[in-house]
């Protein structure tokens, strides 16, 4: 593969590919080995891959180098593996907020909410919804990605959007309730 090409794809795609990594394993040098992995594989097989599909092949690669990451903790853990609070405020930072502490507590908080709803979702559906919604694919380009019908990843999409309104819904009457109590 070509250098410069090289630097352009790593460049354009660095960010994805570390912030889907952090968001799986909750550890960001387990996350920086698999963004370096990755990349490894794209300059090894960057020739064997269509430009037009990309994207879709670097994040199976990621997802599958996610997995492989977790299976070899050996301890008992979830997909997601150890929280990692510390991973999360990386990963939940938004530039810019900075200027504005009373938008950054909001945003924080409700980043966590979404955080801790999306928790509770399984495995495969937290995956489908991050790379959807945070990584910003397609449903297509997801349901390639996984081998699976376009209509199965928005069956799937819509299921869990209303599962985490659900959640949502239940935890903000729950804080409501509490501050009845407590008020």
């Amino acid at each position: 593969m070509d250098t410069k090409i090289f630097n352009q794809l790593l460049e354009t795609h660095r960010d994805r590919v570390y912030s889907y990594a952090l968001y799986c394993l909750r550890d960001p040098e387990d996350a920086e080995d698999v963004t370096q992995e990755a990349f490894l594989r794209l300059w090894r097989s960057g020739p064997d891959t269509e430009s037009s599909r990309l994207t879709a092949w670097l994040q199976r690669v990621v997802h599958n180098l996610c997995i492989d990451q977790t299976r070899r903790r050996k301890t008992v853990r979830s997909y997601f593996g150890r929280p990692d609070t510390d991973a999360v405020d990386r990963l939940t930072a938004r530039p810019g907020v900075d200027n504005d502490p009373e938008q950054a507590l909001q945003l924080d908080h409700k980043q966590r909410l979404l955080l801790d709803a999306m928790a509770t979702l399984p495995p495969e559906t937290r995956s489908v919804m991050m790379m959807h919604y945070f990584q910003g694919l397609t449903l297509v380009s997801i349901a390639e990605l996984l081998g699976k019908k376009t209509s199965t990843v928005k069956v799937q999409v819509h299921r869990a959007r209303q599962a985490l309104r659900r959640i949502l819904v239940e935890s903000v009457a729950g804080r409501t309730a509490e501050k009845r109590e407590t008020g």
